[in-house]
């Protein structure tokens, strides 16, 4: 090749480079079910590695998801429709300004449990360091268990894609009425890889009854999970029925906050502030209390 001619590609990947974040085109990552993007002669299918632009339209059917990405922005959609990627790419961005995994995970859930609750201890491990388990010996427990315990122990080590293969292959070998917990784990290893999608299909697989330990765990996940895909009336009709369920208290006052977020991803401010307003006057935790006035100041 002439030195043109590598100055020539030089020049063309610079450029490429040197585009703002919002002229970059998007990629397809992930899709599941049917998702097309429309052109001038109809609808074609997209697939994984396909580019898109900002002007383009996609739209899922039924049951269906898409994962896109630009740069260290990821965009996951699970609602049938038609949508615009500079739309997308817009509430997406007011999304990530709300920090959820930060708010949800440490601040709401934290307050609710009076801590941090107990899914991200490392438990049944014994002769290894929390959250570096070069050699891992177990205690005496169920099977179910102990690969809770294995996966757990993975995950706080950073060791996600071994963490997944444990509790898939947990899932395997379950016996029924265990799939719930493992299923539980699953998807919040596939948060932890920011593999949402994946994340929800296994969370709308789990049958955890609210009198179980994991319940309000499971519950933030979803509610979080939904928030950050963008589905905003899915993560506030998640939130109604477990105000209906428990009107009262720490939870609820968690969830009216949680709520609060869905009604302004879906640009209804003032059913928001009344949310955070209910959040407030609950008799519930002073954090909680703090967080519902931070936000309602947002306002």
């Amino acid at each position: 090749m002439s030195r043109t001619s590598l100055r020539l590609v030089f020049v063309i990947a610079a450029s490429v480079l040197a585009l703002p974040l919002w002229a970059q085109n998007l990629r397809v990552e992930y899709t599941e079910g049917l998702v097309e993007l429309r052109t001038a002669s109809g609808w074609k299918e997209l697939g994984p590695g396909d580019m898109l632009q900002h002007s383009a339209r996609i739209r899922l059917d039924r049951d269906s998801f898409a994962e896109l990405s630009q740069g260290g922005t990821k965009i996951t959609i699970n609602r049938p429709g038609a949508y615009l990627i500079s739309d997308l790419l817009a509430a997406s961005k007011k999304v990530a300004a709300w920090q959820l995994s930060s708010v949800v995970g440490s601040k709401i859930k934290g307050a609710v449990a009076g801590g941090p609750k107990g899914d991200t201890a490392v438990m049944g491990v014994r002769g290894a360091k929390q959250g570096e388990p070069d050699k891992i010996e177990w205690i005496e427990a169920g099977e179910t268990e102990e690969a809770v315990a294995q996966g757990k122990a993975l995950m706080e080590s950073g060791r996600y894609e071994e963490a997944q293969k444990s509790f898939q292959k947990a899932l395997e070998e379950a016996y029924a009425g265990e799939e719930g917990t493992l299923l539980y784990y699953l998807a919040q290893v596939y948060s932890l890889q920011d593999r949402t999608a994946l994340a929800l299909r296994a969370l709308d697989r789990v049958n955890i009854q609210p009198e179980e330990s994991l319940y309000t765990d499971m519950v933030f996940l979803k509610g979080r999970l939904l928030l950050e895909s963008l589905a905003f009336g899915d993560a506030l009709q998640l939130f109604d029925r477990q105000l209906k369920r428990n009107p009262d208290g720490d939870f609820a006052q968690a969830m009216l906050i949680m709520s609060s977020y869905s009604y302004r991803g879906l640009g209804q401010t003032a059913q928001a502030r009344e949310a955070l307003e209910k959040a407030l006057q609950m008799n519930g935790s002073s954090e909680l209390s703090q967080e519902a006035s931070q936000l309602l100041q947002e306002l």
